[in-house]
């Protein structure tokens, strides 16, 4: 819809503004104009999205694995090449041709930092050519800064093409793909780069952690006496605590087990359930319910967390609480 609305807003401001204009123009003549400015305002759209993913991924990578890193990487420099690929299919309308050739340029030198982009980053975090790789990765930067500028050229030839018809004030949607004019400094790439660098090799991490501050109990805690939570008299327990995803990796269907022993009982009551996903640094909230209750009674509760494949620091996997409710 968002796309929808830009290409009708671009058509009421640009392309239908000038009513002389159009009455100079044939049927075929606007026809042909109004689907070049719909289909290029796609293509402008779809390079903007690109972007815009792009430096997610990069505001991420202290948080992505290397094969997770990658595909985001490869994945934006093929969406780069399909929208240089459709703009070269498409023929403008006479006029216009001029303003496309701009628009061919805006589109080849996008790809090209994409593609640039990719090999330098990673040969710079493996230590090739560090120099140079360094070089390229702010070379990439400008790359983008070059399509915004040049996007700028391709506006005003549209412009003047529609002038030139007698169509006033035609317009496109913008586009500017590097908004942080920082990142053209070496200084603050090489900085940006040993931001990466800390992160040894992007090597992949997994771990989960019980937070035991977060914890939560219904009945509720009223104090705590000789390292014994005193909780408030009910009919049952329930508690509610929160999980983390310490790695940097996003972790699928991780156990979760509550061990409840109460002193003078034989048997456990145990209870078991699964996160189904949690993000790399997110924290999810399990809850337990129905825990038998036994006033003045000291119980233990363990809640245990994972462990989650490969996982090697497995010490915050397990938070023990002792409790005993009020009689």
């Amino acid at each position: 819809m968002i796309l929808i609305a830009a290409v009708i807003v671009s058509w009421l401001s640009g392309l239908w503004s000038c009513e002389a204009g159009r009455k100079n123009l044939t049927e075929e003549q606007r026809l042909s104009i109004a689907d070049y400015i719909n289909s290029v305002s796609v293509l402008v759209q779809h390079s903007n999205k690109v972007s815009v993913n792009f430096f997610t991924t990069l505001n991420k990578v202290r948080d992505l694995p290397k094969n997770e890193l990658e595909a985001n990487l490869l994945q934006n420099i093929e969406e780069s090449q399909v929208i240089l690929e459709n703009t070269q299919e498409i023929s403008p309308p006479v006029n216009f041709e001029i303003a496309h050739g701009y628009l061919k340029l805006v589109f080849d030198t996008r790809n090209r930092s994409y593609e640039n982009f990719k090999p330098a980053l990673f040969n710079v975090l493996d230590d090739i050519d560090y120099k140079n790789s360094t070089e390229q990765v702010g070379q990439a930067f400008i790359f983008m800064y070059m399509s915004d500028e040049i996007y700028k050229y391709f506006q005003e030839e549209l412009k003047l093409a529609g002038e030139k018809l007698g169509i006033g004030n035609l317009t496109i949607i913008d586009s500017k793909i590097l908004e942080n004019p920082e990142l053209l400094d070496s200084g603050k790439v090489g900085s940006m780069i040993a931001d990466f660098k800390s992160v040894v090799n992007l090597t992949e991490r997994r771990g989960v952690a019980t937070i035991a501050p977060s914890v939560i109990f219904s009945p509720q805690i009223l104090n705590e006496q000789d390292n014994y939570l005193i909780i408030k008299k009910g009919s049952q327990i329930n508690v509610t605590i929160n999980i983390e995803n310490q790695g940097n990796v996003s972790e699928n269907n991780v156990p979760v087990k509550a061990t409840y022993t109460i002193q003078g009982v034989a048997k456990a009551e145990v209870k078991e359930t699964a996160i189904e996903l949690i993000n790399p640094s997110e924290q999810k909230s399990v809850t337990f319910s129905g825990f038998s209750a036994h006033p003045g009674k000291k119980c233990e509760l363990k809640i245990e967390a994972g462990p989650v494949e490969n996982e090697v620091l497995m010490s915050n996997n397990v938070v023990v609480f002792k409790i005993m409710m009020e009689k």
